[in-house]
This record gives structure tokens, C-alpha cells and sequence, in this order.
């Protein structure tokens, strides 16, 4: 299937026209969100260098989804973002590490009226996007997707499902997002209620999840018995207290739910994590981001961590 941008026209409403996109980070979140926003005729333009630049322009934006199907987009593709002009909303989904850089690069494309949204793991990205930029409003996200992107930088999502939550101190922004994700079928978008307990929930599953399976180059099966797996559940109570010891307002039963989310019959053993992926390949990693940021903060906090403490330690040289 092959999209068309449809040219932007301007309109009291947001949703009641086609809203000029960008998006900085074609891995596999962001090939994901990008092609929805494709699908849906927005006008799409991406932002890439080197080798991912190239294929883009020449096979598109490739999509194979469990849940959406199979896609080839035709967005437009720069390495300039200068170029592109004011956009109504701009889509940050790089890496962690990366976000600094391509917060400057994408600056020229956002006004005191664009929304910036964040697409990325950890706590701190929408804090880190409020501080950096000048203009634009923020709107903060939680993606939940089983994605990545292969070494033609085509798109695979192989969970079945693609949810966002989304929220704003500006409550009409966070429902302009809402509404341009939200398709039955490719992706749910909605608002949280406690959008701080949405985002420590996945990053709790993130710090154990992530960290072991990149410590040991495993994957699920990997885990599912002996030392490895007590560790795993000793990562989920351990930034469980962290995040309790922080003020946030999570259920009791939340780090059982999240062993059983992994270690569940309904999951794929032969999964394995971004983090995981990363280190198996020799890219640098979001050690800082699953590990450091919640060593740190616990330490601030005064709460023991000393299975995260050890596998931090051992990680932290593939962050660099």
C-alpha cells in the first residue's frame, strides 16, 4: 500500500484537517508511528541520515506488522530539517542518549503553537524536551509495542498490539494527539489517568526486563528458571520500592503482574530486549536510562538496590 500526502490546510480545528508531521527516529518505534500517521494521510515527512536516508527514499517507509499488516510508504525523507518548515507536531523517537541532538536538529520545524511529543523509554524525556526547547508545547507518551527495525530499516512489529498514552499540562494538546493516533486496528491512543504511575509501570518492567536480558544475552526462555529467573524478580521488587519510595501510586500487585507479563505462557520465549538487541550487536545502549537513572535515584532515595546495583556495574560500559 502506497500513501499520498495530503497538502495541509489550515483550520480552526486541528482534526479537522490533515496536520503537518515530522518524525526524528525511523527505528522501530518511530517506523511505526510514522507509518500510522501515513496510513491515515497525514502529511508525513521524515528525518534520517546515512544509510537509513537513503533506503527510505528509494524502498520507502516498509512496514511488516502482526497488527497492521504489510506497508510500503512514500513520506517525505530529509537529513535537513531546516528545510521542512513549521510543523504542526513533531514526534522525538530516538534513542535516550540521542534525544539532546535531535531535539537541536528538528528545532527549525517547531513553533510556539507545535507539539513536541517524546516517544521514547525512561521518566525524564518530556522534563529533558520542556527544558531544552524554547518553543512548542509538550506532550508526554508511554508506548507499549513489540518493534524493531531490521538491517534493510524496514519496520517490524511482531506483538499483535500498539497502544500510546499521552498527556499535557495543556489538555487540548494531549487530546490532539489522542485523536491523530487513535485507530482501531493499528494503534489505541488514550489519556491516563496517572500518567506518572503509566510511565513507572513500563519502566519498572523496562529495568528488569531490559537489564538481564542484555546482561546475559538471553531471551525469555532464557530466564525461566534457577538464579537468572529469581534475579528477574528481584530487579521488579527493587524498582518497585523505588518507585514507591518516590511518591508513586501503584497497586500492590503490580510487580507480580509484570513477572507474569514476562514469564507467562501467552509470551513468545524466544523474545528478547531492545537493550538485549543492542548489546548483541555492539551499539551503544540505554544502560543510563534503565539501570543508572534508577541506581541513582535510589541512592537519593536512600532504598536498597543491590541485584540493579551489580548489573548496572556490569552494564554501564555499553552505554557509552
Amino acid at each position: 500500500m502506497i500513501s499520498v500526502s495530503i497538502p495541509h490546510v489550515f483550520a480552526e480545528s486541528f482534526r479537522e484537517v490533515y496536520m503537518k508531521c515530522v518524525v526524528i527516529g525511523i527505528g522501530g518505534v518511530g517506523g511505526y508511528v510514522a507509518s500510522v500517521l501515513c496510513k491515515n494521510g497525514e502529511d508525513v515527512t521524515l528525518v534520517a541520515r546515512g544509510g537509513r536516508k537513503e533506503a527510505l527514499r528509494h524502498k520507502g517507509l516498509v512496514l511488516h506488522s502482526a497488527y497492521m499488516g504489510e506497508h510500503v510508504f512514500h513520506p517525505a525523507v530529509t537529513d535537513d530539517a531546516a528545510i521542512i518548515g513549521m510543523a504542526d507536531i513533531v514526534f522525538v523517537c530516538v534513542k535516550n542518549y540521542s534525544l539532546v541532538e535531535a531535539l537541536r536538529s528538528v528545532e527549525p520545524c517547531i513553533g510556539e503553537k507545535t507539539l513536541v511529543v517524546p516517544v521514547m523509554n525512561g521518566l525524564d524525556h518530556a522534563a529533558v524536551t520542556a527544558e531544552i526547547l524554547s518553543r512548542g508545547i509538550v506532550v508526554d507518551s508511554v508506548m507499549y509495542i513489540t518493534s524493531s527495525f531490521n538491517d534493510d530499516y524496514s519496520i517490524t512489529e511482531s506483538g499483535g498490539f500498539a497502544r500510546m498514552g499521552v498527556s499535557s499540562k495543556t489538555a487540548e494538546a494531549a487530546e490532539t494527539v489522542r485523536a491523530l493516533l487513535h485507530h482501531p486496528g493499528e494503534m489505541t491512543c488514550f489519556i491516563p489517568e496517572d500518567m506518572e504511575a503509566a510511565a513507572w509501570s513500563k519502566y519498572i518492567l523496562n529495568c528488569a526486563y531490559n537489564v538481564i536480558t542484555a546482561y546475559y544475552k538471553a531471551n525469555i526462555a532464557d530466564l525461566s528458571q534457577g538464579r537468572r529467573l529469581t534475579e528477574f524478580r528481584d530487579l521488579i521488587d527493587e524498582a518497585y520500592a523505588v518507585a514507591v519510595a518516590n511518591g508513586v501510586s501503584l497497586a500492590a500487585d503490580l510487580p507480580q503482574s509484570i513477572y507474569e507479563k514476562i514469564m507467562g505462557p501467552r509470551n513468545d520465549k524466544n523474545s528478547t530486549s531492545s537493550m538485549a538487541r543492542d548489546v548483541m550487536s555492539g551499539r551503544r545502549t540505554e544502560v543510563e536510562t534503565f539501570s543508572g537513572y534508577l541506581v541513582r535515584l535510589a541512592h537519593k532515595l536512600h532504598v536498597p538496590v543491590p541485584v540493579s546495583e551489580r548489573f548496572y556495574e556490569a552494564l554501564k560500559h555499553t552505554g557509552v
